[in-house]
């Protein structure tokens, strides 16, 4: 694994070479072929995980069918969620092309940043401000589906 890639992903970009190296030695590479589900929407998290080459699609099931809601190429993670507050997962992950990820269990994930405490105020103060970030666009998103769903119902956009 590149220690450039790691370094790329937002929420690694802040450790230094000697942090970022411990943490790559403890991370498994993962290669995903084209099409598959990397995770089911429903389903136990156990990992995170760091898109290291390709790009996955994130879906919800919303009426039985399934909504893009994002798109995750080199740098992008995720699975974060759980390492906070375990369950499930809250979207299905898909590769859209061969995908090569970087996974790293919860429990190993918590025991780095523990021995490491600068590295892991570092990685959770950037997974915070990411997921900070997340929020505010779906939060965006639903407020105008919500306006747009209101007007429609009120007969569009008519002149009074």
């Amino acid at each position: 694994m590149s220690l450039g890639i790691l370094r790329s992903v937002s929420i690694l970009e802040s450790l230094n070479d000697q942090e970022l190296e411990t943490l790559e030695r403890i991370l498994q590479v993962v290669h995903v072929r084209a099409g598959e589900r990397i995770l089911e929407e429903g389903t136990e998290v156990t990992a995170l995980y760091i898109v290291c080459d390709g790009v996955v699609h994130v879906r919800r099931l919303a009426q039985k069918r399934e909504m893009l809601l994002g798109r995750l190429g080199v740098g992008g993670f995720f699975g974060e969620i759980n390492l906070f507050d375990p369950g499930v997962a809250t979207a299905s992950i898909y590769a859209m092309k061969a995908v090569t990820l970087a996974v790293i269990d919860y429990g190993i994930m918590r025991e780095f940043m523990s021995n490491n405490p600068a590295a892991g105020y570092k990685i959770v103060s950037a997974m915070m401000t990411e997921m900070a970030r997340r929020l505010r666009q779906t939060s965006s998103r639903l407020v105008n589906t919500v306006y747009w769903s209101s007007n429609e119902a009120m007969g569009g956009n008519q002149a009074s």
